[in-house]
């Protein structure tokens, strides 16, 4: 009978790579944990600090360093910082030499509502609280209740995308009758947008008229500015 010694090396070379795998799986899950840090996505850590972060990267009642690669739960800890009330996103994962790595990226405030507990409304229309790290400058709004935040939403989505608008509109006013007032910075006059709709047009005609003022150096004669007519600005003078 003829050996066939190619399929017996084949074999041969098949369980040794499988015990150097296994013996290196094993060696490397062995070893501990070297460190932890924490990156903050756009390189910013406004409302929630390293420390804090620190703190949730917690198993087992105790810091990460120094524990067994192989008794960690990252998912487990993902999922602690995911609830943290200020975190919009978090990856945490494992490198080779033992750092236990944490992206943090923070939710974004586009305006805080003053109310008798005060809150932000952050960029996915949610509501979010305050921070006791950092006050952002976004816009203040009154007289808006939590059931209307989705009505507000597309107005403070519009002001964010809008560079002119991000700049200028500081105040936000929701009469009891649904229609919003804005005020802003600088100027002395008052924005009567009307309700939340048909955005596009009423900016591009208060654009427009914004800039014919610049040009005739009539901004400072006007107290209020009415967006709500249909492809009419309306500016009653002091």
């Amino acid at each position: 009978m003829k050996i066939n010694w190619f399929y017996i090396r084949m074999v041969v070379l098949v369980l040794v790579t499988l015990f150097l795998v296994a013996f290196s799986h094993k060696r490397n899950a062995s070893r501990k944990v070297k460190r932890v840090e924490v990156y903050f996505e756009a390189g910013a850590n406004l409302f929630i600090t390293e420390e804090t972060v620190d703190k949730l990267l917690i198993q087992n009642q105790k810091a990460l360093e120094g524990q067994a690669k192989e008794i960690l739960d990252l998912r487990n800890l993902e999922q602690k910082l995911d609830a943290h009330a200020m975190i919009s996103d978090a990856d945490v994962y494992l490198t080779l030499d033992g750092v236990v790595g944490a992206t943090v990226k923070q939710r974004k405030p586009l305006a805080r509502v003053q109310a008798q507990e005060s809150y932000y409304i952050d960029e996915t229309g949610a509501a979010m609280p305050l921070s006791s790290n950092y006050s952002a400058r976004v816009p203040l709004i009154t007289g808006l209740t939590r059931e209307q935040i989705d009505e507000v939403y597309p107005l403070l989505s519009y002001l964010q995308e809008d560079e002119l608008l991000q700049k200028q509109i500081i105040g936000i006013e929701r009469t009891k009758g649904g229609d919003y007032i804005l005020t802003p910075r600088v100027l002395d006059y008052k924005i009567n947008l009307g309700k939340v709709s048909g955005l596009q047009s009423k900016f591009a005609n208060y654009k427009a008229f914004y800039q014919k003022a610049i040009k005739d150096s009539s901004l400072a004669v006007y107290k209020t500015v009415d967006l709500r007519y249909k492809g009419q600005v309306i500016g009653t003078k002091k």
